[in-house]
């Protein structure tokens, strides 16, 4: 189900992402680094695994870390306190992705809630997550920095490296933006939206 975001909050996600960035001493242009701007935030990042040390069970660990694992990442929240853990075993662009959504969390402002509601079932907040969804990839690519770098003749693939994301992210962000649009390059680019973009 699409959740269809409050008029403004897709420009506001891109000012937010270009002060995020320049607070970081980051352009448009280049790649967000999540551990710096967590580190920012005061919010330390630990991969699963390293929750062993702290006494999580190593079945649980092993249970989420299996082939094609469906956790990504959390944010454990403490008061006003935060931590947020990923899944290492994910390929970079989506522990990138993971990492920006959950810190998307924190500069939202979005009020932390309990994982499971009544009867094991887990509580989600449509609006919550497309809004991070959002933010995330403003984060990451912003529509500044895209822009830029297909004027300057860059291909979707170089770009979702340079960038540090996937294919798909990238891809998402230049046609969802209107970037490929503004370019008339949506034939060259063969901009086909995934249906998955983490």
């Amino acid at each position: 189900m699409s959740i269809v975001l409050q008029r403004g909050f897709k420009s506001e996600a891109e000012r937010t992402s270009l002060a995020v960035r320049e607070e970081l001493g980051c352009r448009a242009m280049d790649r967000l680094d999540c551990l710096a701007l967590a580190a920012c935030l005061g919010i330390p990042i630990v991969p699963l695994d390293d929750l062993a040390s702290d006494g999580a069970p190593a079945d649980s660990i092993r249970r989420l870390l299996t082939a094609d694992p469906p956790f990504s990442a959390l944010t454990v929240c403490a008061g006003t306190r935060r931590l947020i853990v990923y899944n290492p075993r994910h390929p970079s662009g989506r522990r990138a992705n993971s990492l920006a959504h959950e810190l998307s969390h924190v500069i939202l402002e979005h009020p932390p809630v309990p994982p499971l509601g009544r009867g094991g079932c887990r509580l989600w907040n449509a609006r919550y997550e497309s809004e991070a969804d959002w933010q995330a990839g403003a984060l990451l690519v912003p529509r500044e920095g895209a822009l830029e770098w297909l004027r300057c003749g860059g291909t979707i693939h170089a770009g979702a490296a340079h960038f540090g994301v996937s294919a798909a992210l990238f891809r998402w962000r230049v046609s969802t933006t209107g970037v490929a649009r503004q370019l008339g390059r949506l034939a060259s680019l063969r901009l086909n939206r995934p249906s998955v973009y983490r």
